[in-house]
C-alpha cells in the first residue's frame, strides 16, 4: 500500500503535468509553457517531489518486484559504459562505414573506398579517437536532472539543468528555450545557463523528460537541439514511461525512431523495462546514413504519427484532455495511471 506521503509527492506530480496540459489547450503550449516556467514555487515543489519519489518510493518498489529490472540512472550508466569504454563506439562506427560504403555502391555501381574525413556529405569518412582506454570523462547533459542522480558517477563530466535551480548541483535552464552557440554562457551568480555551446556533448540524457512537454513540436525541437549539443558519435538516451506490455505502443515508437532519423539519429538501443522504453540514437558522422533507414520505410497512409515530420507524438496526445485531468484528481483507486509518469508507483499495490 502507497503511504499518506507516497499519494501527496504523486498528487504534486501528476497535478504539475495535468495543469500543464489544461492550459497547453486552453492557451495554447507556447503560452502554458510561459506560464509554466514563471510559476517558481510550483517548479520548487515539483523538484522536492519528484527527487524524493525517485529516490526513496521508486527505487524500494522495484527491488521488491519480482524479477527487478536496474532503475533509470544504472541502465543508462550501463549503456554508456558499454557504449563509450567498451566496444560499443567501435561496433556502430563499423556499421556506418559499412552502410555508406553500400550507398556508394549502389549509386555509383562500383564500390568506394572510407577513408577521409566529412561530416554531411561526400563519399568517405574517418573515425577519430574514442574513450577507451582514455581517461577523459564523458560529458553529459542532464536535461531535466531535478536532482543530478548522475553527479555521484566518476566516469561522468555532469552539466545538470533544470527548470528550477539547486546551487552547485543543478544549473537553472529552460532547455526548450536555451540557445545553442560557440560558447556556455551563464548568469552573473553562475546559477543559470543561457546558453550552451555546439557539438560539445557525448552524452544527452532525457529521462522522463520529453513527456514534461504538452505539444510534439516542443518534443521534436528539444530532440533537434540535443542533436546539434552532441559531438559526431555522441549519443542521445531517452527513457518514456509506459507500463503497458512491449508492443502496445509500439506504433509510437517506431514513429519516434523515424522522425529523429530524419533529424540525423541512427538508434542502435531499444529496450523495454519494467515501466519505461528505453532508448539509445547515436549522431551519425555521416548524416545521410541515418536518413536512409527513414527513407526505406514505407508509412502508413493516413496515420496521424507521420503526417508532420516535425513532430514527436505520446499516448496523451491522443486522449480526451478533460477526462484525463479529472482522473487525475480521482482517488488512487485504480492501477491504471494516465498521468505523464505512469511508469512509476502512484498507485497503491
Amino acid at each position: 500500500m502507497a503511504t499518506e506521503e507516497h499519494k501527496y509527492l504523486a498528487g504534486i506530480v501528476k497535478t504539475t503535468h495535468a495543469t500543464l496540459r489544461e492550459e497547453a489547450r486552453n492557451y495554447g503550449p507556447e503560452i502554458a509553457w510561459e506560464r509554466h516556467v514563471s510559476r517558481k514555487d510550483v517548479l520548487q515543489k515539483y523538484a522536492i517531489s519528484m527527487e524524493r519519489l525517485a529516490t526513496t518510493y521508486w527505487r524500494e518498489n522495484n527491488l521488491k518486484a519480482e524479477n527487478a529490472t536496474l532503475c533509470r540512472v544504472e541502465w543508462i550508466e550501463s549503456q554508456c559504459e558499454e557504449y563509450f569504454l567498451r566496444s560499443g563506439i567501435q561496433k556502430y562506427d563499423e556499421m556506418e562505414e559499412n552502410i555508406k560504403t553500400k550507398m556508394d555502391k549502389d549509386s555509383t555501381g562500383t564500390e568506394c573506398s572510407v577513408n577521409s574525413n566529412t561530416e554531411n556529405g561526400g563519399t568517405s569518412i574517418t573515425f577519430g579517437p574514442t574513450h577507451q582506454g582514455s581517461i577523459r570523462k564523458i560529458t553529459l547533459l542532464d536535461v531535466g536532472s531535478c536532482y543530478n542522480p548522475f553527479g555521484a558517477l566518476s566516469m561522468f563530466e555532469v552539466t545538470a539543468i533544470d527548470l528550477n535551480g539547486i546551487p552547485e548541483k543543478v544549473a537553472r535552464c529552460d532547455f526548450l528555450n536555451v540557445h545553442v552557440g560557440a560558447e556556455k554562457i551563464l548568469s552573473e551568480d553562475k546559477q543559470e545557463i543561457f546558453q550552451l555551446p555546439t557539438s560539445s556533448f557525448d552524452v544527452v540524457v532525457f529521462s522522463l523528460f520529453l513527456e514534461y512537454l504538452p505539444c510534439p513540436k516542443q518534443r521534436y525541437a528539444c530532440c533537434r537541439k540535443a542533436y546539434d549539443l552532441l559531438q559526431p558519435r555522441g549519443i542521445l538516451l531517452i527513457v518514456t514511461p509506459d507500463s503497458k506490455h512491449v508492443n502496445a505502443n509500439a506504433k509510437l515508437v517506431k514513429s519516434w525512431r523515424y522522425v529523429l532519423s530524419t533529424v540525423g539519429f541512427m538508434r542502435i538501443k531499444y529496450e523495454k523495462l519494467r515501466h519505461v522504453h528505453c532508448m539509445i540514437f547515436r549522431k551519425n558522422v555521416l548524416k545521410q546514413v541515418a536518413v536512409r533507414w527513414a527513407s526505406l520505410q514505407t508509412l502508413p497512409e493516413d496515420d496521424p504519427l507521420y503526417q508532420d515530420s516535425t513532430a514527436i507524438y505520446i499516448p496523451q496526445d491522443f486522449r480526451n484532455v478533460s477526462i484525463e485531468i479529472d482522473r487525475e484528481k480521482e482517488e488512487y483507486d485504480t492501477n491504471e495511471m494516465t498521468s505523464m509518469f505512469s511508469e512509476l508507483p502512484f498507485d497503491d499495490t
